[in-house]
């Protein structure tokens, strides 16, 4: 599968979609300049992720990112998802995102930055 068609998988069948029973961390994120809108749910035992789940609207890109991203996280630490960066979003997407979807393409990992430096 290239990287075209994962992402239209990721969009079609988006993973760890849905609202999670208590979560010990949530939060909306949304990109105003093009209606993109999720909000992210977090379990965390110390600096670990242990579960995520997302729900939310936005085009492709978003929605891939942040189904993509729900994959990749669980198991990591706080510091492992900062040193990620927007660089390994992109890179995760492909490689190839143009400067006018990179706010598409980051929205989920804005809102995972902001939930892991909310105070537990």
């Amino acid at each position: 599968m290239d990287y075209k068609e994962e992402i239209i998988d990721h969009y079609k069948n988006p993973r760890n979609f849905g609202e999670m029973v208590d979560p010990d961390r949530s939060l909306v994120e949304a990109n105003t300049s093009c209606g993109d809108m999720i909000k992210i749910f977090l379990k965390m035992d110390g600096g670990k992720i242990t579960d995520i789940s997302w729900q939310g609207v936005g085009c492709a890109i978003s929605t891939a990112a942040a189904s993509m991203l729900s994959e990749k996280v669980v198991g990591m630490e706080e510091q492992d998802i900062i040193e990620l960066g927007e660089k390994g979003i992109v890179k995760m997407l492909g490689g190839e995102i143009n400067a006018g979807r990179i706010k598409c393409a980051t929205l989920a990992y804005t809102g995972l930055l902001k939930l892991i430096n909310q105070d537990g």
